[in-house]
């Protein structure tokens, strides 16, 4: 790879030396109680680039060096006048003597190397490092989704992203005290409670880098003098971030569930209302329509006691002309029971026949027919008094005619009776057999008359 490239692909995507030497500010504070226990403070940064670090670390005071394999950048390093070298950071590490560094420093190289190559490098620093001396070893954080897929490779030299809980526990793994992940980078107002976070907050939110900082044994004295910066948290994990978006979520969602109960309840409250309104509607017509049915069922009764009045007045009435009609027909049965009634009986036919001659010839002929026999059986009984009729009906021939016409029956009456009579007699009564033998003495006794 031409060295050039790497070098303006450096001064593209990491940054300005004076953003990377603010980065780099963050670790002064963990080698400040090993400069004060160990004067001459020597550090080794392996991978230097453009030497940010060993440029603010010899303004601090510290005995730095380093090692890079890119000439490129260190014909940087070199134009500052800063102490570095081309070498293998593998290599630099062996030549160092047992004990003899209060720091090893390795910045964005553990992704550069196979992991052989770095565990091998963890190793050699646990060697060269003095009693709570410190190996800082930063990377880019997988952790970050954004810079785990897509970010890291954009760098055509990284081998693979190394997750922070491998890195910390190959350094536990190799024998060191104890480490400390610091995330870095991260924007700043992430760290504010109050701010909103978008989805992109959740994926590419998350310390983009972060470091190990892996601790040699040493005794509680120089071990204590780092606790407090040990026992802090760094940066912003993607936990953190995803815990506070579904907090913020949730609270989204439970304010859009209350605001939906409210207008639910406002919805509900209004249907009531409206329900409510109904109803007395309802119950309004209801109650108008009852009053009109209850006046139009009190004029039906009114009507209907008129109705009962006037047919109790024609009960009343019938019954008074019924009262009537009974006093006349039993008044008219005394007057027929009456003598005056019998008395008069003759002078009624007569004042009958005059006025209906027809039916009344009619009624004579059927009077006479019933009475002749009778007659004839009364006379035959009282033969003087037969002698003396029959001597005034010889005398008045006229009157035997009449008689004799009367008492003829009518064809019609005769052919009625004729299936019921012996042949060659002739029935002019419907008279019992008792009463057809009278029938026949007189008119034997006619003929004896006659001649």
């Amino acid at each position: 790879m031409d060295n050039r490239f790497y070098r303006a692909f450096e001064d593209r995507h990491r940054g300005s030396r004076e953003l990377i030497t603010g980065r780099l500010e963050v670790y002064l504070p963990f080698l400040a109680p090993l400069k004060a226990l160990y004067p001459d403070a020597a550090v080794l940064d392996i991978g230097c680039g453009r030497g940010e670090w060993i440029e603010l670390l010899s303004r601090e005071g510290y005995a730095a060096a380093g090692v890079d394999l890119d000439e490129g950048m260190l014909e940087a390093c070199r134009a500052l006048g800063l102490p570095v070298r081309n070498d293998d950071a593998l290599n630099a590490l062996r030549q160092c003597a047992d004990q003899s560094l209060i720091a090893v420093s390795g910045f964005h190289i553990a992704e550069h190397v196979p992991f052989e190559v770095l565990e091998s490098m963890v190793t050699e620093a646990a060697r060269v490092l003095r009693p709570g001396g410190l190996l800082i070893l930063e990377t880019p954080n997988a952790e970050n989704l954004v810079v785990g897929t897509n970010n890291f490779f954009v760098d055509p030299t990284h081998e693979r992203p190394i997750p922070s809980l491998l890195l910390s526990f190959l350094t536990d793994f190799k024998g060191f005290a104890r480490s400390k992940v610091l995330r870095l980078q991260e924007a700043p107002d992430l760290h504010d409670p109050q701010r909103k976070l978008g989805v992109m907050d959740v994926l590419a939110g998350t310390s983009p880098d972060y470091a190990v900082i892996a601790q040699k044994q040493s005794n509680a004295e120089v071990l204590g003098a780092l606790d407090a910066l040990f026992d802090r948290d760094y940066g912003v994990s993607l936990d953190q971030l995803a815990s506070r978006y579904d907090q913020a979520l949730e609270g989204r969602l439970s304010k859009i569930e209350n605001q939906m109960a409210s207008d639910v309840r406002d919805i509900l409250t209004n249907l009531q209302a409206e329900q409510a309104q109904r109803v007395q509607l309802i119950e309004a017509t209801f109650e108008r329509e009852r009053a009109l049915l209850q006046k139009s069922l009190e004029q039906m009764q009114q009507h209907a006691e008129r109705l009962q009045a006037e047919m109790n007045q024609s009960l009343s009435n019938a019954h008074h002309w019924y009262e009537r009609a009974i006093s006349f027909e039993q008044q008219l049965d005394i007057l027929r029971r009456s003598t005056a009634w019998r008395i008069t009986a003759p002078l009624r036919g007569a004042a009958h026949m005059v006025l209906h001659p027809t039916q009344a010839k009619a009624v004579l002929r059927q009077s006479l027919r019933r009475v002749v026999p009778h007659a004839r059986l009364w006379l035959a009984r009282r033969p003087a008094i037969e002698r003396k009729v029959l001597a005034t009906l010889s005398r008045s021939p006229w009157l035997v005619a009449k008689l004799r016409a009367l008492l003829k029956p009518d064809p019609a009456e005769a052919a009625a009776d004729a299936s019921d009579l012996p042949h060659g007699v002739i029935d002019h009564a419907p008279l019992t057999p008792r009463g057809r033998d009278i029938e026949s003495a007189l008119r034997q006794a006619m003929t004896k008359g006659n001649n």
